[in-house]
């Protein structure tokens, strides 16, 4: 029998069994109590963080509660309950019980309290007294206020990477070299790449704004201003109301304009502060530290990408839509604002379709350009008026290759009629497209010091791929009668002209430029053009072999004839005895071309071959070189690898004035017919490793005034009466094996520039001290340093 207490022990027993049970029975709702509450304010605290960053608010409180829902959802993660374990529910529930009750009182109780403390503080502000406060502490001074906030983006990439850390530590005096010194920080970039947004968000930064008290001045100058009286007073007025403290002062969108670069030079502002400039180049002011923004990598553009077509159902994981997704980002080449434009335009879980059509387009020729007419539009106005036509000449050359100076100044002087010295207003123009990052120059050796005597040969532009399409889109906007240039791009299939062609067969008038870019699949006649008028014919090629077409030969004003290659193998270039009927022609280029044969050419006065085969053409003894090209005045051998002796006819063309060989390792010596070149004012022999000897007759040269053997490592002397050249005033010989000089350069009466390595400076010190003694002038002697680079001799 059971007794009395043994039965209430049971009841006990059974009792807190059954309460068991109960909690765990109760389990399956607190669990989801606490998950509800949990989804349901994730969203609403992310919100509101938002919100309170935008007011520049403190989001200490937020962050708490952030975390909290994180650690509530990881114990729902982590106290799933299976059916083989249910025994454990009551200790789960009692858990997520006490997660569910703490996450009430941080929300019903702290949450209050700080919403109640932010009420104050926002009526104290919109009080009479509050609004006296705030107007004396920010309304002179600009702080980061709603508005700026508002045009912040929400999402960024590519913000946390090196460059970023670097100009944080600048700006927070962590760098040891500015610490104390007034620094100028600039950021410089094409349009579009993310300068303002990386400098909006370096003005966002907690420990920046705590660094200068929040005196931050963000002023935008715009594109197209330049800086004035009012700007620089309206700056100082601000400075002034920061008093003493620290400023951070944000210049956005500056243009190199002189005034613009003076003003930065003469602010004056408190110790410890900081100019941060936003400009698309790099602004060589004083105590500035440059840094330039980098298209995105691949992987921030599509994470850039992703985010900006949201929401969207595509799983871009599946092969076929990633290969998708990979070409539409190719054609947006990483600038931010060309992917947030497609983006916008792809938003809202646009179908599959939506992607293959773009994809589609830009596969057929069609650009990013062609459908965000908004998008062309701000790129256009990034071009400055003054340099738009030079801007467009660059898309007359293909994307990702080397643009030659050369042939650009060239161009530049038959299309404006500019005079000689107008070289370098041409120059100028390049330096300026350079300066306003619409190209990138790219110098394939190393100069000595500086560039020599406006010599650049190898000097090049580098443009990036939609900087390119937008010059072709400019050119394109004008009808095409009223073009002035036409670029014609077809590879591939000759029967598939470029959209704008006349669907009737017509011939069609090509305006004063006219480019040409085509491969082996093209004949020559695929097309009828009528190019009388053109001046400027530029071919570039892909192909082994290439017949020029007959429509040449009527171009009866062509000025300039450019001819590059850009593949592999030399391009076998034929039928060009139609050059002779063309009486205006001066200047020719030819780049990566075997000549075979050239001819009569009687009006050419300057003629470029670079990388090209010569060696057949030159050793042609049927062929007089005085004869065919008597007004030949500049001529240009570089990179001709089969070059080894000129023709002997070249040397009675008495117009010759500058003679340039250059990078010709086989070329062994100058004959003793130089002498009759006795207009010649300029001879470089450059980089040619086998050149051994220079011949006495260069001594007849009595209007010689440069000689550049720069780098000839196999001369071992100068001409023992190179003192008969009464005309030299430059002499640059650094690399040559030169040990000792002549006596006779003692009577090098107009010297005035030599240019040499270490030991042969030594020599020419001893001469100019006799010189200086016997003739009382003074010759300047620059010394360079031998680590140039050295490529070219292999």
């Amino acid at each position: 029998m059971i007794t009395g207490a043994e039965a209430s022990l049971v009841f006990g027993v059974a009792k807190n069994a059954l309460g068991v049970v109960g909690r765990g029975l109760e389990y399956n709702s607190t669990r989801d109590n606490l998950e509800a509450a949990v989804n349901d304010l994730s969203p609403m605290v992310d919100q509101i963080e938002d919100s309170m960053k935008e007011m520049n608010l403190s989001t200490k409180h937020v962050r708490k509660l952030k975390k909290l829902l994180e650690k509530n959802r990881d114990d729902l993660k982590n106290n799933q309950i299976k059916w083989y374990n249910w025994v454990l529910a009551p200790i789960s529930q009692w858990k997520l019980s006490r997660e569910h009750a703490a996450l009430e009182r941080f929300v019903s109780v702290q949450t209050q309290l700080q919403m109640f403390q932010l009420l104050v503080k926002i009526l104290f502000t919109l009080s009479p007294q509050g609004q006296s406060h705030e107007s004396a502490h920010n309304s002179d001074r600009t702080t980061f206020d709603n508005r700026f906030a508002e045009r912040f983006p929400r999402f960024t990439v590519g913000l946390d990477g090196n460059s970023m850390q670097e100009l944080k530590a600048i700006l927070l005096g962590h760098d040891l070299k500015v610490q104390g010194e007034l620094q100028v920080l600039n950021l410089y970039g094409i349009p579009g790449s993310g300068k303002t947004t990386m400098a909006e968000a370096l003005c966002r930064d907690r420990q920046v704004q705590g660094n200068f008290n929040q005196n931050i001045i963000f002023e935008t100058l715009g594109s197209k201003s330049k800086s004035d009286e009012a700007m620089v007073r309206k700056l100082r007025e601000k400075v002034t109301a920061c008093g003493q403290s620290p400023v951070l002062l944000v210049l956005d969108d500056v243009w190199p304009h002189p005034e613009n670069i003076e003003m930065i030079n003469n602010l004056t502002l408190p110790a410890g502060s900081r100019i941060l400039v936003t400009s698309r180049a790099a602004m060589t002011t004083v105590k500035t530290r440059c840094v330039e923004v980098r298209p995105l990598s691949p992987g921030d553009a599509e994470t850039l990408f992703l985010h900006s077509i949201q929401p969207s159902n595509i799983d871009f994981k599946d092969p076929e839509n990633r290969k998708i997704l990979i070409e539409i980002l190719e054609g947006c080449k990483g600038l931010p604002l060309a992917i947030e434009f497609v983006g916008r335009k792809l938003h809202g879980n646009q179908p599959i379709e939506a992607f293959q059509k773009m994809q589609l387009e830009w596969s057929q020729g069609r650009s990013i350009l062609d459908s965000h007419e908004d998008l062309l539009t701000r790129l256009q106005n990034s071009v400055d008026e003054s340099m738009k036509e030079c801007f467009m000449d660059l898309g007359l050359f293909p994307e990702d290759q080397k643009i030659p100076f050369t042939p650009l100044i060239d161009m530049w002087i038959e299309l404006f009629e500019l005079n000689e010295p107008a070289i370098l207003s041409a120059v100028l123009t390049i330096q300026r497209l350079i300066a306003m990052n619409l190209a990138d120059r790219v110098i394939v050796r190393r100069k000595i010091g500086r560039d020599l005597d406006n010599y650049y040969n190898n000097h090049f532009l580098m443009q990036h791929d939609l900087f390119r399409e937008l010059a072709i889109h400019m050119s394109l906007k004008e009808p095409l009668e009223n073009r002035r240039s036409l670029i014609i791009d077809i590879y591939g299939n000759p029967n598939d002209p470029p959209k704008w062609w006349p669907k009737q067969p017509q011939s069609v008038a090509a305006p004063s430029i006219l480019s040409i870019s085509t491969d082996q699949n093209i004949t020559p006649n695929w097309c009828n053009i009528q190019a009388a008028a053109t001046v400027v014919l530029v071919l570039n090629l892909k192909t082994s072999e290439y017949t020029l077409p007959e429509f040449i030969k009527d171009m009866k004003n062509l000025k300039l004839l450019i001819v590059t290659n850009y593949g592999v193998f030399k391009t076998d270039l034929r039928n060009l005895q139609l050059l002779a009927s063309l009486l205006s022609l001066k200047t020719i280029r030819f780049e990566q071309i075997s000549i075979s044969s050239l001819c009569d050419l009687k009006k050419v006065h300057k003629l470029s071959l670079y990388l090209c085969d010569v060696k057949e053409a030159f050793e042609n003894n049927s062929f007089d070189f005085s004869e065919a090209m008597p007004k030949l005045e500049d001529l240009s051998i570089e990179y001709c690898k089969d070059l080894v002796n000129l023709p002997t006819g070249l040397f009675n063309i008495v117009a010759m004035k500058k003679l340039t060989i250059s990078s010709c390792h086989k070329f062994i010596r100058l004959p003793e017919e130089i002498g009759k070149l006795e207009n010649l004012e300029t001879l470089r022999i450059t980089y040619c490793a086998a050149f051994e000897q220079i011949p006495d007759s260069i001594t007849k040269l009595k209007n010689l005034s440069l000689l550049d053997i720069s780098f000839c490592v196999s001369l071992k002397k100068l001409p023992d009466n190179i003192g008969k050249l009464q005309n030299l005033k430059r002499l640059y010989m650094t690399g040559c094996s030169t040990r000792e000089l002549p006596d006779s350069v003692i009577d090098l009466n107009k010297l005035e520039s030599v240019i040499c390595d270490e030991y042969a400076s030594l020599c020419w010190e001893v001469v100019i001290k006799n010189w200086f003694y016997m003739l009382k002038r003074d010759v300047n002697i620059t010394k360079t340093d031998m680590d140039v680079n050295l490529d070219w001799l292999f």
